[in-house]
């Protein structure tokens, strides 16, 4: 069973609610956290009207213009495993001015700012994701602190030189999944791991599946609630004591077209970690990262 912690709990270290995390973690990999606020409920909404917007408007904003690998990205753009998704996506991240270097690694280019449709064509888009990406970073370092907690680390966030850093690096995606009737039995986003620490998601439809116990169980988080799974570098960092769950969206798993807004939260980019136990060499996280942007695009 998939159990389901408040935030307020969980951001307070209530022993109960770090022990359902640390449980279902090591379990499944996946948990749900409640207290969604209320104005989340027109967030998809506003996205459904994004991605009706005409494609001239979506292209204007297109990953391709952006240096920093933020804006819309059209169906079969990205890939998964090797596979085309099957789906679109406004993808954007925290917003923060690259450190000044005179020699800047390749990595430096996840920094920068988002692409954002123009108030003209979609009055409160750009309020609406950045007020419900603030609510996300709340349980993104909960939950970091949290687990972080569960292997005797304390203070990993906070300061500049935390662990962490002073705050997690996110980024973030809203995906649409539209018309599952004209796609049979295909995967739309193919069976995977997500690379970061945690990421955090809501749907406003089931179509999510975790692979637990070598089954795949459909994720259907009470209302109001958001789902939480481990990424490859949670169980980098932890000597593999935290395993990424491996999920996917399958299309015979859809009832109607989907939306979902996910966020995943990293270490900042700078951070140098070593796994848990000092069993492998440390590695910049930033660079990890970067790799992973060429697998996509």
């Amino acid at each position: 069973m998939i159990p389901t912690v408040s935030l307020t709990a969980l951001t307070a270290g209530d022993p109960r609610a770090v022990d359902a995390i640390h449980t279902a973690t090591r379990d499944v990999g996946l948990f749900y956290v409640d207290g969604s606020p209320e104005f989340a409920k027109d967030l998809f909404d506003i996205s459904r009207r994004f991605f009706a917007l005409p494609m001239a408007d979506k292209q204007a904003i297109s990953i391709t213009r952006s240096p920093n690998y933020r804006g819309y990205v059209g169906m079969g753009e990205e890939s998964t495993n090797g596979a085309a998704d099957l789906k679109e996506s406004f993808e954007f991240g925290m917003e923060s001015l690259p450190p000044s270097v005179a020699h800047p690694p390749p990595y430096y280019q996840m920094y920068g700012g988002n692409q954002w449709p123009s108030e003209l064509a979609l009055p409160g888009f750009r309020s609406a994701i950045e007020a419900y990406s603030a609510y996300q970073e709340q349980i993104g370092a909960a939950v970091v602190v949290a687990l972080a907690g569960t292997l005797g680390l304390s203070g990993v966030l906070g300061q500049s030189d935390s662990a962490f850093g002073e705050a997690l690096c996110s980024f973030a995606r809203v995906i649409y999944y539209g018309n599952p009737g004209a796609y049979g039995d295909d995967a739309r986003l193919a069976a995977h791991t997500d690379s970061g620490m945690v990421t955090v998601s809501v749907q406003d439809c089931p179509g999510l599946e975790v692979l637990a116990g070598g089954e795949w169980v459909s994720v259907a988080p009470p209302d109001g609630c958001c789902v939480v799974f481990t990424g490859e570098l949670l169980e980098l960092w932890s000597s593999g004591y935290y395993r990424a769950c491996v999920h996917r969206v399958h299309n015979r798993a859809l009832r109607g077209d989907r939306v979902s807004l996910i966020t995943f939260f990293i270490p900042e980019l700078r951070s140098v970690l070593r796994p848990v136990g000092g069993s492998g060499a440390e590695f910049v996280v930033g660079e990890r990262e970067w790799a992973r942007v060429g697998q996509i695009f």
